[in-house]
């Protein structure tokens, strides 16, 4: 009787869990949240990037002016390093080399991508798993993990700050669920006067 108890038991909590656990509207619609707040808020991150190749300290500074983009962001570290955004061109400056702009619609280096994705259209090849609340940078934020339906890409965890929907941290995982990539915001600010 106590194996047949158990045995249900198991059932019933892998039920649960599995319930709770499966893809939820809901986080996809705070992920996109997340797409507009990166584009349309006056907002300073200062955070760390951490890859294979080592730790880099940044400073990300974005704002909206007649409602074109304006951006910076700043390697804190060693040479000065820096890429600026205005509208849709986006120059890079770095001691030793020739500045040089490219067209774009945001910077792309040392911030995640997937930052700028639309997720209406992410939705079909992965689930967006809402799996509770933490605190980043003193921050409560709500984590969510975006997982490959097919097993052959890349997924991802995403910690939102429950307030401006800013990414606090988002970790690139392997088909394994290691960590590749870490972009952690370690300071922010959000203000019209950025």
């Amino acid at each position: 009787m106590k194996q047949l108890w158990f045995a249900m038991s198991l059932v019933a909590a892998s039920l649960f869990f599995s319930a709770n656990a499966s893809a939820d509207p809901a986080s996809g619609a705070l992920l996109q949240q997340m797409n507009i707040a990166s584009q349309s808020l006056n907002y300073e991150l200062s955070f760390v990037s951490i890859t294979k190749q080592g730790v880099e300290s940044l400073r990300y500074r974005h704002a909206r002016l007649d409602g074109r983009p304006l951006a910076q962001l700043l390697q804190l570290d060693g040479p000065r390093r820096e890429v600026v955004q205005r509208g849709n061109e986006i120059s890079y400056f770095e001691p030793g080399l020739e500045p040089f702009t490219l067209n774009g619609d945001y910077i792309v280096d040392s911030l995640p991508s997937l930052i700028y994705t639309d997720f209406k259209r992410l939705a079909p090849y992965y689930d967006f798993i809402s799996v509770g609340r933490t605190r980043i940078a003193d921050r409560l934020c709500e984590v969510i993990r975006v997982v490959a339906r097919d097993g052959t890409r890349y997924s991802y965890i995403v910690w939102m700050d429950m307030d401006t929907k800013l990414p606090m941290r988002v970790d690139l995982l392997d088909r394994d669920g290691e960590t590749l990539e870490q972009f952690r915001v370690i300071a922010f600010t959000v203000s019209q006067d950025i």
